[in-house]
């Protein structure tokens, strides 16, 4: 699966400019790619939310963490290799004062054996100041269907909150549904089917607050025969309390 360090940082841009340029967004995402490879969401007009959850789909899959956009931030810039290159060894070239001898052995290059590294593991963050999060697969998940249910836990009064669950299209997946702990007036809720993945989004609406406490987040889903293995699915949340915004990722358990 491909990764990639940081998530937050496209979708800060894409949702300070709230009609995202697919293009260049996917641009950005294919220089990125050169590596070892797994917000505020605008929710007000379809284009937005489509172009999205395009990025999320080709991003979230497999990254290092799902880091959801909220705060404005200046746009990221693709800084310039610092790496240096080695010194070249010197070549074994004859003398130009002397003759090779004709029973002369051709030089050998030795070359060191190239050696593949494993991608590095994914960096979640689960808590974060006043929010923490845990997901796990329902208990009541059967051989063909299962709900995914992500559990944050706020210290203090959200007054902003945007959430994505990831499950990763293994197993013949298909969505069954979703809700939440939280008044569906309170909230909207979208899925968005990609290639690779479900997304489940979940909103709070312009106005609306929660008190500290527990909330859940379900994804459910169909599967193919059998017991389905969730460790791909992942998830992200960016809360407001005031002023003070934070930011969670994790996986689900099994």
């Amino acid at each position: 699966m491909a990764e990639h360090p940081d998530l937050g940082r496209v979708l800060r841009q894409e949702a300070d400019r709230h009609v995202p340029d697919r293009d260049a967004i996917l641009t950005r995402v294919a220089r990125r790619r050169g590596e070892p490879v797994r917000g505020r969401w605008s929710f007000l007009a379809l284009r937005p939310v489509a172009a999205a959850a395009s990025v999320v789909a080709t991003l979230v899959l497999g990254v290092a963490g799902v880091k959801l956009a909220g705060e404005r931030t200046e746009p990221d810039q693709i800084p310039a290799a610092t790496g240096t290159s080695a010194p070249a060894s010197p070549s074994a070239s004859p003398s130009p004062s002397s003759s090779p001898s004709p029973s002369s052995s051709p030089a050998v290059t030795h070359r060191a054996p190239v050696t593949e590294t494993s991608p590095a593991a994914p960096k979640w963050t689960p808590a974060a100041g006043y929010l923490s999060s845990a997901a796990e697969v329902d208990s009541h998940s059967n051989e063909t269907w299962a709900q995914g249910n992500l559990v944050l836990t706020t210290s203090e009064t959200i007054t902003e909150l945007d959430v994505i669950v990831s499950v990763a299209r293994t197993g013949k997946i298909s969505r069954a549904g979703q809700w939440t702990s939280i008044p569906t007036e309170m909230i909207t809720m979208i899925v968005t089917e990609e290639k690779d993945a479900l997304l489940y989004r979940f909103t709070l609406h312009d106005g609306a607050t929660l008190a500290p406490g527990e909330y859940t987040f379900a994804a459910q889903y169909l599967h193919a025969t059998g017991k389905r293995d969730a460790t791909a699915d992942s998830y992200g949340a960016i809360a407001s309390a005031g002023d003070r915004k934070v930011e969670v990722t994790g996986a689900f358990t099994s």
